[in-house]
């Protein structure tokens, strides 16, 4: 790939993070202030407590806060909701008999996009996922060799979980994605949130959602309870949640997003019926898997020098670590096209239409089936 066509890629990069600046902007810009937003109490645990409040703000903050009212409230311009918050609201039970098919219909229009793009969400839009990416270039440039080691254990994790799985059911066709272990944490953290809403009739994971913290977009949350009537107070110290899901990319890069985030979970569940903009690796120019015909020493290939170079550049750039060369599953993919751009032997094509991940496994699934012999009885 000559230089010219590798500077038009990186302009792939800026749009990128030219959308992702965006966004962040959108979600936390104070536009409360320029609309009629009602004052609510903000409460510090560590000065009053619940009793006196610690300042008073405006009701939202961002424009979630303000397109939405409630989760029991879907009204003019809330037509998106995140689908995490939108399954707990539905399992408390609060959501208004009326207001059930608005709420499902906005829930759904959320992920609209993912299931035709993939997981856009993580990769374009998310403002905690923003910050996160910007922690993670600054740990490149300014900690270099705490980044050489988190890299090692982003590897080490990598390897650990391409390893034979335990018990997976050969007959769920989502088993292997729903036992990735590298989204374990995030698997079990989205099951106790819903779990819990429907037990404490409340979104339990609104209240301390890093996105939705570090946005203000909890304000807004549906918060009534059977049990006080009131609406959840707004605390300070939850502002620390974010924080930590930030400085988690110390340990491995991007490790909120990869290993806890539920709503990434949800996200890369839906992105796996994406079949638009796969990236596919072609191995007639892939100096990972040989010496690619455009090479002068193809025929003896007793060099190897480019693939002590490349070392899996597609592979490293990846923030979810998925198996390019392997061919492995596109499902956790976030459409960054980080790999497309590093790559510098054009052996890396977007494929505009593709087999979905989730296709494939259903097509495997209802294989295996037919593949089972009934069993005879004796005698």
């Amino acid at each position: 790939m000559n230089e010219k066509q590798g500077a038009r890629r990186k302009y792939i990069r800026y749009f990128r993070w030219l959308v992702k600046a965006a966004f962040l902007l959108i979600f936390t810009l104070p536009i409360a202030y320029f609309v009629d937003a009602a004052p609510l109490p903000m409460y510090s645990i560590f000065y009053g407590g619940l009793n006196q409040p610690l300042l008073v703000l405006p009701y939202g903050q961002s424009v979630c806060s303000t397109l939405l009212f409630s989760y029991a409230y879907v009204g003019p311009g809330a037509w998106l909701i995140c689908p995490v918050g939108g399954l707990q609201a539905l399992l408390t039970g609060n959501v208004e008999l009326s207001l059930l098919l608005p709420t499902i219909a906005a829930l759904l229009l959320f992920l609209i996009p993912i299931f035709v793009l993939g997981n856009v969400f993580c990769g374009w839009v998310c403002p905690l996922g923003t910050m996160i990416d910007s922690f993670d270039k600054a740990v490149e440039r300014f900690m270099p060799k705490m980044n050489i080691a988190r890299e090692e254990r982003f590897q080490r994790s990598k390897e650990k979980n391409e390893a034979p799985h335990g018990f997976v059911c050969p007959t769920c066709p989502f088993a292997r994605l729903l036992s990735n272990k590298s989204a374990a944490a995030a698997n079990g953290v989205l099951v106790s949130s819903l779990v819990g809403s429907a037990a404490f009739r409340f979104p339990v994971f609104c209240a301390v959602c890093p996105i939705g913290v570090a946005t203000k977009g909890m304000f807004h949350l549906k918060s009534l309870t059977s049990i006080t009537g009131k609406m959840m107070p707004i605390i300070s110290e939850l502002s620390v949640f974010p924080v930590v899901a930030i400085l988690a990319s110390l340990r491995e890069k991007r490790y909120w997003c990869r290993k806890i985030c539920p709503v990434g979970a949800v996200l890369n569940i839906a992105g796996s019926f994406s079949p638009l903009i796969r990236p596919t690796v072609k191995p007639e120019k892939c100096v990972m898997q040989g010496c690619p015909k455009t090479c002068e020493d193809y025929r003896m290939d007793y060099c190897g020098a480019c693939r002590q170079i490349d070392q899996k550049r597609c592979e490293k750039v990846c923030p979810q670590g998925i198996n390019l060369l392997d061919k492995g599953s596109l499902a956790r993919c976030t459409k960054c096209l980080e790999c497309y751009i590093q790559c510098g032997h054009d052996a890396l094509s977007l494929e505009p239409v593709g087999t979905p991940d989730a296709v494939s496994l259903l097509k495997r699934f209802f294989k295996a089936k037919s593949e089972v012999k009934p069993r005879k009885l004796d005698g």
